[in-house]
């Protein structure tokens, strides 16, 4: 089956992703704030395989429970919501701002063979935790093969 223009685009856009990340690390670009750079922010992720399945780890501090959204969709599971600013006591003028604020969204490709109806997602401490069981794996079945001379 071919991959459809929109999971190209997905795929694009993480290359497109990594290729930024390289240059405001190489650039120094990271200290600049990241609302003059791009409309959405993304989180940092980390990607375990574990026993029955994946584990994955999303740092959102910051982010309410109710402004985040994970989603499974064609083999990719879809982390988005927003950050929104926190307001200030006293009202004053920024001098630094570095705390990425507003939308944000990350997208992993999973593998083949991941169970979307058991997944599930934990929000703790400014991290969610999403685990991804396997499919129930059906041991193989040996097939007698009949020939012609078989009677």
């Amino acid at each position: 089956m071919g991959r459809t223009s929109s999971e190209w685009d997905e795929d694009i856009q993480r290359l497109g992703e990594r290729v930024e990340d390289f240059f405001d690390r190489v650039l120094g670009f990271a200290s600049a704030p990241r609302y003059l750079l791009q409309d959405t922010w993304r989180p940092a992720v980390d990607l375990y395989e574990v026993e029955d399945g994946l584990m994955v780890l999303a740092e959102l501090p910051g982010v309410d429970e109710g402004d985040v959204e994970v989603t499974l969709r064609r083999g990719r599971l879809r982390i988005a919501g927003v950050r929104r600013p926190r307001a200030l006591e006293s009202t004053g003028q920024p001098l630094q701002l570095e705390i990425a604020t507003g939308p944000f969204e990350r997208i992993l490709a999973l593998p083949v063979g991941i169970d979307t109806d058991r997944v599930e997602a934990r929000f703790q401490q400014g991290v969610l935790a999403v685990h991804i069981p396997r499919e129930n794996a059906v041991p193989a079945v040996r097939v007698r093969v009949e020939g012609e001379h078989d009677t």
